[in-house]
């Protein structure tokens, strides 16, 4: 185990210097024993912090050390032996220090009854807590206590099944057409990142699903697709290895799932993976695909011919009153100059410069890359070149509700909706009818009909009833324009020598006029 050691502080205001003895809990996680002016002070704080018993309490502790255990002394305990996810660990952490802590850090396991539960949430509620967040510190608390239950710490949950408040209401869900995805699809700089996201709006896959696409998941003579990984973000003291990023075998729902995709995308995800050498079980969409070498990589670039034909204009400064020409750095910094080619010629100065500013110092040049190992795509970073397209186009829609769309698009072509659950990897289909009830928002038919009887618009006919309007008034034009005597004559006569006779016959019986036969 790691040794505590102690950090030094000093103060800017007054000079002075403070001691923090740091020590590492069950869990391996660095915490604090106090902070005092003395060094010595502070590592003997911490070595007692350290040499608590921990690894003994599941089994060793007596009956006293138990009912005065607290819920901050369980909580290291708890963080270690209970089995979970580790970004569901994470977001228990979230609410453990933010809205349970605060309370009960105080209150001891054993002794925790049904009224201070009810008193804890009625706190909550008086500090405008939300009704997620309280529900959220209710599953922190029932899986804590759950937990001592089975330690022998106590024999009830009183938390279980309490009511926190009535449930808040599903957001509603965001979609967008077809011609405004390809409007946010041209404002992404790189042809990854449009890849990536017709790959998702053509899919449906989630986010953590996208990211662990691999070379072999797509057959590309059949075209079906086998999403059987997921990938997951998490901080370093949640992660199993002390890493970023965690790849669990299964999908968010714990299945594997197959379904086919059309042949434009598979030529285009073929056409990527043999363009970059992407062998099987290589990472389909790395990060490193997705940041260049260049630096200032979302922003909006000129393309050479801009820059040698604004290179070749020239205007009079309004700084220094003489002429200059664009695209150098001067113009830019002296002159004031600051449109599209003078800013990329600036920002390209700049990067140079560093990079040669940090060889002359014998280190290497800060890559686009992250230097983790990780080759994953992180969600803030996806976020980072998503929301200035979508900035540009002026539409109001996160990454995550492209898979929204995928699924509205396919409801609204009439696709069946235990196709779109098996796409989407639902268990429930309760979940794939939300999308259901978004198309029913946005239909017109209830609207329309109010406009209608409260006498806003003319009711329009319906289309069946229109055509055969349409064909009653001709019927009544050929009848008035038929002299009833002569298609009697017509029609008696043989039709041996006329073939085509039966028409006329055929019209008159329409008509109701007797053919005399």
């Amino acid at each position: 185990m790691r040794q505590p050691y102690v950090a030094r502080k000093v103060s800017k205001r007054t000079g002075a210097t403070r001691y923090t003895g740091m020590y590492y809990d069950a869990t391996g996680t660095p915490r604090s024993a106090g902070t005092y002016d003395d060094e010595l002070e502070a590592l003997t704080a911490a070595r007692r912090e350290q040499d608590k018993p921990a690894s003994g309490v599941l089994g060793e502790m007596t009956l006293a050390q138990r009912r005065a255990m607290t819920f901050e002394e369980f909580w290291p305990i708890f963080q270690r032996h209970h089995r979970v996810e580790p970004n569901t660990m994470q977001t228990y952490f979230g609410t453990w220090i933010n809205h349970v802590r605060p309370y009960l850090k105080a209150d001891r396991v054993a002794t925790f009854d049904s009224a201070r539960a009810i008193q804890y949430f009625t706190w909550l509620a008086e500090a405008e807590r939300t009704v997620n967040t309280r529900r959220a510190c209710r599953t922190v608390l029932s899986a804590m206590l759950g937990l001592a239950i089975r330690l022998g710490y106590r024999s009830d949950n009183p938390v279980r099944g309490l009511n926190v408040g009535k449930q808040a209401a599903h957001k509603n869900i965001k979609v967008i057409n077809e011609t405004v995805f390809w409007e946010l699809c041209d404002k992404l700089p790189l042809p990854t990142q449009r890849l990536f996201a017709e790959y998702i709006i053509s899919t449906g896959v989630r986010f953590c699903e996208a990211i662990s696409f691999q070379e072999g998941d797509l057959d590309y003579d059949t075209g079906m697709l086998k999403v059987c990984r997921s990938t997951v973000e998490v901080a370093k003291q949640f992660h199993p290895a002390a890493g970023r990023f965690v790849t669990r075998p299964y999908t968010k729902n714990g299945e594997h799932r197959r379904f086919k995709i059309g042949r434009p995308l598979v030529e285009k995800i073929r056409g990527h993976a043999q363009e970059h050498g992407l062998k099987t079980g290589d990472l389909i969409f790395p990060v490193r695909l997705f940041k260049p070498e260049t630096a200032w990589v979302n922003l909006p670039r000129c393309t050479e011919e801009e820059m040698q034909a604004a290179a070749k204009t020239s205007f009079i400064s309004p700084v220094t009153g003489v002429r200059v020409t664009h695209t150098k750095v001067s113009t830019y910094r002296k002159h004031g100059c600051r449109c599209g080619p003078c800013v990329q010629a600036y920002r390209d100065y700049r990067s140079a410069y560093r990079v040669q500013a940090m060889a002359r110092k014998g280190k290497v040049a800060r890559r686009r890359v992250r230097r983790d190992g990780n080759d994953y795509l992180a969600a803030s970073e996806w976020s980072a070149m998503w929301i200035p397209a979508r900035r540009a186009v002026g539409v109001d829609i996160t990454p995550y509700q492209l898979r929204h769309s995928h699924a509205s698009l396919l409801l609204a072509h009439g696709v069946p909706l235990p196709d779109v659950q098996a796409r989407l990897g639902h268990n429930d289909l309760t979940s794939t009818t939300h999308y259901v009830w978004a198309l029913a928002e946005e239909s017109e038919a209830a609207a329309t009909a109010m406009n209608v009887l409260l006498g806003y618009e003319a009711k329009q006919p319906d289309p069946q009833e229109a055509m055969l309007a349409r064909m009653e008034a001709m019927m009544n034009r050929m009848q008035a324009m038929i002299d009833p005597p002569l298609a009697r004559r017509i029609a008696a006569e043989s039709s041996t020598s006329r073939p085509g006779l039966h028409l006329v016959t055929d019209t008159l019986t329409a008509m109701q006029i007797p053919t005399g036969n």
